[in-house]
């Protein structure tokens, strides 16, 4: 089946719907986070979830329905993970595998000469576009406040020159491929050099009363004491606000200013159907 979908050039039943769908649930789901202090309603995430369902029903194929969940299956079971650790929103897990449901694979206007899940070229562009972003904000922060990087880091900078002279005179160099790699790379340079103060740019100390579950603990700010005493993780849970509020911890710090992810996969998605086949390498 896997074979059939990704070489077979299966078109997909509904294929205009399912796009203007995942768009439409995606916008309104990046309006909420950027409008609402980043508070989606839940119901506008069941919604899009239900819808995306809903869809697979109406324009029925048993392989790409069948492919679309699990997908949706992987790509929620790993977005769990990375939210459970304060890594990444509910609302963009659910936002990711409504796209895998309506979209399983890169639809035909994305003119691909084989296929594989739309959603992982939605995550690369999401991804990159996310890593300028987060340079671009917290490189003015830095030159403000005038901070040095820790130098040990900047070695790194040794091993990527190596690659991009290494790639650069290779037969199978891309230059879609390096920029990619290359934005990934010094975004994660970048922020190991300045961990510390963009953390702390994002974190505020609040009162235990302003608590809120699923509030993102700044850990590394608190007393160490008090987080291992309490088993305390970065993502609050409603089991631990209650605790907290209970012996009236002190120093607790919070990311209140966390950089939304949902207008990153949003953008991702449109240029993930019009250019994916840009993420694939020519030979």
């Amino acid at each position: 089946m896997i074979e059939k979908l990704i070489f077979g050039n299966v078109p997909i039943p509904g294929e205009a719907v399912r796009i203007a769908l995942a768009l439409v649930g995606t916008a309104v789901a990046t309006y909420f986070d950027l409008f609402n202090n980043k508070s989606i309603p839940n119901n506008v995430l069941y919604a899009f979830l239900i819808v995306a369902f809903a869809t697979n029903i109406f324009f029925f194929n048993q392989e790409l329905f069948l492919f679309g969940i699990g997908i949706a299956v992987l790509i929620s079971a790993i977005g769990f993970v990375f939210y459970h650790v304060g890594q990444l929103g509910a609302a963009d897990v659910f936002v990711l595998a409504s796209i895998a449901l309506l979209l399983p694979l890169h639809p035909q206007l994305s003119a691909m000469p084989f296929n594989f899940p739309l959603v992982l070229s939605v995550l690369v562009f999401a991804g990159v576009l996310f890593s300028l972003y987060t340079m671009a904000r917290f490189g003015a922060y830095v030159i403000k406040k005038q901070i040095k990087p820790k130098p040990h880091f900047l070695l790194l900078l040794v091993p990527y020159a190596l690659f991009s002279y290494m790639f650069a005179s290779s037969a199978i160099f891309s230059p879609v491929y390096f920029a990619i790699v290359s934005v990934m790379f010094i975004s994660a340079i970048f922020f190991l050099s300045y961990k510390e103060h963009i953390h702390k740019s994002m974190a505020e100390k609040i009162h235990y009363d302003d608590l809120e579950q699923e509030d993102v603990l700044a850990l590394e700010f608190m007393h160490k004491e008090d987080v291992e005493k309490h088993k305390l993780g970065r993502l609050l849970t409603r089991y631990q606000v209650e605790k907290i509020r209970k012996h009236k911890l002190e120093n607790i710090w919070v990311f209140t200013k966390l950089p939304p992810f949902l207008p990153f996969i949003f953008v991702g998605l449109v240029i993930a159907i019009l250019f994916a086949r840009l993420l694939l390498p020519t030979f």
